[in-house]
């Protein structure tokens, strides 16, 4: 079985079983990143052509379309599909999902003002996924992606006694990923999430969480901010391109 069908197929068990949740205790430290880059949609999605990768529970499509987003949905699974249909039939919106590989979109170039992804791209072939992310955004175009990092050894070794959460191909992208982003596009800006505010997790039911979670994304930028090299150790980077190579 080649690696598109594989992916295909193991998303369509895990949409179809819900799996997806077995790592949802970790996700409730993610509100910072989340807001920027929900922010960041809402700030450049208004009147535009909006293109999501990855549109099954949880996407984005619902919120792009109450922003006044034209917007077009891609997954490579068609359970995730279908439940994307029902959600927007649900919140009565308009959106057009396709069942499409990100590799190869099948649209014309120039397509798309704004692209957007949540934990895609480390999915899939970088010198492909970045070749078409370029073809399809227009000269002035934007894109964003929240996408998970390699270098952590703790959130490795999570992932690597977890074999089963995700499928073999899966890469949580390097350095050497994001500075590809630049053979592609003339402007690459990144921004690092969840360092130590992983030391959470285990809190997350307790009254003081959100406090607890809030000082520990302040000293995750100061960090960041002081020591730069601890940049690359993060869970999480928001991606955001502009001024696409053709």
């Amino acid at each position: 079985m080649g690696r598109i069908e594989y992916e295909k197929q193991f998303h369509n068990k895990a949409f179809t079983e819900n799996t997806r949740n077995a790592s949802s205790k970790f996700y409730s430290i993610t509100q910072c990143s989340r807001n920027f880059y929900l922010g960041f949609l809402k700030e450049n999605c208004s009147g535009k052509s909006v293109l999501e990768y990855g549109c099954g529970p949880g996407s984005s499509a619902i919120f792009l379309a109450k922003h006044d987003a034209s917007v077009t949905g891609v997954d490579i699974s068609e359970n995730a599909i279908s439940l994307a249909i029902e959600t927007a039939r649900k919140y009565e919106v308009k959106v057009d999902f396709k069942v499409r590989n990100a590799e190869d979109l099948k649209f014309d170039d120039n397509s798309f003002q704004l692209v957007c992804g949540s934990g895609i791209i480390h999915h899939l072939d970088i010198s492909k996924a970045y070749s078409e992310l370029a073809r399809v955004l227009t000269p002035d175009g934007r894109a964003i992606f929240l996408e998970p990092l390699g270098h952590n050894p703790l959130i490795n070794w999570y992932r690597n006694k977890t074999p089963h959460l995700r499928t073999p191909d899966e890469h949580p992208l390097l350095m050497t990923d994001l500075l590809y982003c630049q053979q592609f596009f003339e402007v690459v800006d990144l921004k690092f999430f969840h360092l130590f505010s992983l030391a959470a997790v285990p809190f997350r039911n307790f009254p003081f969480f959100s406090a607890l979670l809030n000082l520990y994304d302040k000293f995750d930028a100061a960090i960041f901010n002081i020591l730069p090299f601890c940049q690359k150790y993060s869970w999480t980077v928001a991606i955001t391109l502009r001024n696409p190579i053709k």
